[in-house]
């Protein structure tokens, strides 16, 4: 507000017209107010006077966050960075593990700035200030707080899949809260914060096309960098198609783009609605296909459509088309990735093969966290040993620590050494150690050990980890562990470890299931569809029986434009309602083998995404349809019958349907009558 009498005024008649309309008195003693820099003293006394407030407002942060950010953006965030360190500075625990740190930096470290990041752009600058005192703190040891960082954090902040460890990239997380922020506008424009916003800011358009201005809030200005953001991943899903421009929206559910390829050209189409026929409400096939290249035509024609619903955003990137700030992070780092030429994979190519490493099979691995730690520093070649340390520029003695005859790098401390040899033989694995002796790499070497069985590998791997446990000792001073010691050691682990993955195998009686029928009033209808990915078409068939058993229609058909599996379920839920409505039944039993479009049919769970609109037909039926309408999901094994008709319409059935009543096909009949001894 501004700072005058008239605006003071009106902000005392809001207050009272609050406190008579909520019974609640405003307690101005605990009251505050804050001005701008640049007003007056005189100014001040008489705004306080007006308002009754007896304290102007001197702290720097309300419920966390700061009240007003200036011009230096760093300033005002610098308390985050503060609380960081000082919250890094009480865990220097001695005998804290890699692998501990790992879960203090995710756990903690990384959540505290979670908070300010949902509402305001922290800056790239500040991000980076923030990670560097991340990474100081990881590649510390102990007392010793610079230490060489091995890897880059650019690297540790890739997925574990990729090589890293997983660490979030701060300024791309901070961009994905922001993300969530502008989608929450842009799905809920009518909440009051929505409104104020789309009121001062957009008012003839939606979030999607706003742009920064000068003299907008630094609130606002965050907020529409994450939706920049957002703008890589929303798609638009196809009601009426009304509001969806057919050459400049991102409507097509493939690809990063979500748009045509096919080029305009003199092309008079603008909208999507134009696309659908009028009269059946279906796509119009003749026309997409004289206006579009093939493979756009074919990806229209797979789109399921609801003329009776508007066109609504979704998330593309997401199954279920719901926003999440996870997604978006990914998104974030995939975008990242490709504007600095790189797909966030690691040089993990082996044998010349040019075979990606599997990065993913460490943390698969059936052993302690601090072991799996110790692999993957082994794959990037960054455990300090003394020829690594030496060729980081350090001046220092590059001898082996236990034999004292040559340099100590991986390959000698492993596989070289005079001592390492003789726990090799001690173990029996001399023949092991004669295949990896003579790799050039960690990767290399972790690779060929992915080829071993999975006894020998865990055998190697916890022997590697004790080894180079027993040569830090030596390193430190301390006694050199005999072989024997440290292949009994090896022995006892492995023992520990069958031991517990004896105790967790649990011996379950393998369920028999078989399908049921419904009570006497009620009629069972099975569905199920049919998809082949390679041909991007399917099948869907339906099977309806009553209580004793008895067939009362069947169906089967052929769905040329298929986009997935959940699709052509979608499709034969459809098909086995209507035909189930128009022979008048009124209670039914919906029962299928699939779990997530039982669960989108009970609920909003899938609403947003690409089969929203056909979920929406179905329900509408069930509600309009049926006084009664159950949803339950089956084993398989029960659904037998309308599973081999939707492989019937899919690979016999080149198009169309076939109904069938009062009986079923040959090809079933089997698998009914197998159903019939079950009916007790």
């Amino acid at each position: 507000m501004r700072a005058t009498a008239s605006d003071a005024q009106e902000l005392k008649r809001i207050l009272e017209v609050y406190e008579r309309a909520s019974g609640q008195v405003i307690n101005r003693d605990k009251s505050s107010i804050m001005f701008s820099p640049n007003t007056s003293h005189q100014v001040r006394n008489s705004m306080v006077s007006d308002l009754s407030i007896g304290f102007e407002a001197r702290s720097e942060r309300y419920l966390g966050l700061p009240v007003s950010v200036g011009k230096s953006k760093k300033r005002s965030f610098e308390y985050i960075k503060k609380k960081i360190w000082s919250r890094i500075q009480g865990w220097q625990e001695k005998l804290l593990s890699k692998a501990g740190k790992e879960i203090l930096i995710k756990a903690v470290a990384q959540s505290i700035p979670t908070y300010a990041m949902s509402c305001f752009d922290l800056t790239k600058g500040l991000c980076e200030e923030l990670n560097m005192i991340i990474a100081r703190y990881w590649w510390s040891q102990q007392d010793k707080t610079n230490k060489i960082h091995w890897l880059s954090w650019k690297k540790l902040t890739r997925s574990k899949k990729k090589g890293g460890l997983g660490f979030r990239d701060l300024h791309l997380f901070n961009l994905a809260m922001l993300s969530r922020q502008a989608w929450r506008l842009l799905t809920s424009p009518n909440t009051l914060c929505g409104q104020v916003l789309k009121a001062r800011y957009f008012p003839n358009s939606d979030i999607l096309h706003c742009q920064p201005r000068a003299g907008i809030s630094y609130t606002w200005r965050s907020i529409l960098r994450g939706a920049e953001l957002l703008k890589e991943g929303i798609i638009w899903r196809i009601g009426n198609g009304e509001n969806v421009k057919i050459w400049e929206d991102p409507w097509l559910p493939r690809g990063s783009t979500r748009k045509l390829v096919t080029p305009r050209r003199s092309c008079l189409l603008t909208r999507v609605n134009e696309l659908i026929d009028p009269v059946t409400g279906e796509w119009d096939e003749q026309l997409i296909c004289d206006n579009f290249w093939p493979e756009d035509a074919a990806e229209i024609l797979r789109i399921p459509i609801n003329v009776h619903m508007e066109d609504w955003p979704a998330w593309h990137f997401d199954p279920k088309g719901l926003f999440s700030v996870k997604s978006a992070y990914k998104v974030a780092v995939t975008r990242r990735d490709a504007l600095t030429g790189r797909d966030g994979s690691t040089s993990g190519n082996v044998n010349g093969g040019g075979d990606e490493f599997k990065w993913h099979k460490i943390w698969q691995l059936k052993v302690p966290n601090k072991v799996k730690m110790f692999v993957w520093r082994l794959a990037h070649n960054s455990l300090p040993v003394r020829r690594n340390v030496a060729n980081r520029g350090i001046n220092i003695d590059t001898m082996c620590p236990v034999c004292r005859r040559f340099d100590e790098d991986c390959g000698h401390l492993f596989f070289k050494c005079k001592f390492a040899k003789l726990c090799w033989r001690l173990m029996n694995m001399e023949h092991i150690r004669a295949e990896l002796v003579n790799c050039q790499s960690g990767v290399e070497t972790i690779n060929k050990i992915w080829g071993f069985d999975r006894h020998i590998q865990l055998k190697v791997i916890v022997f590697l980890w004790r080894w180079w446990s027993a040569r830090n000792k030596v390193n430190e001073g301390e006694r050199m562990q005999s072989a024997n010691e440290i292949c009994s050691s090896v022995c006892y682990f492995l023992m520990e470890v069958q031991k517990l993955e004896r105790n967790a195998m649990k011996q379950t009686a393998v369920a028999r299931y078989s399908w049921k029928p419904p009570p006497a009033d009620i009629y069972k209808i099975n569905s199920d569809g049919s998809f082949d990915p390679s041909s991007r078409s399917g099948g869907w068939g339906f099977v309806v029986r009553d209580s004793s058993g008895e067939v009362l229609a069947a169906g089967a058909g052929n769905i040329t434009y298929a986009a997935s599996s959940l699709q052509a379920e979608a499709i034969a839920v459809y098909k086995s309602i209507l035909q189930a409505a128009r022979l008048g039944m009124t209670r039914i039993i919906l029962e299928m083998d699939a779990t997530v479009l039982a669960s989108a049919l009970k609920s909003c769970c899938v609403d947003r995404s690409a089969i929203g609109g056909l979920v929406y037909q179905i329900r509408d039926i069930m509600c309009d349809d049926f006084s009664c309408c159950t949803v339950s999901v089956c084993n398989r094994s029960c659904n037998k019958v309308a599973d081999c008709l939707a492989f019937y319409g899919a690979y016999v059935l080149f198009s169309g349907s076939e109904v069938f009543m009062n009986q079923v096909p040959d090809y079933v009949k089997d698998i009914v009558l197998g159903d019939l001894p079950n009916i007790v």
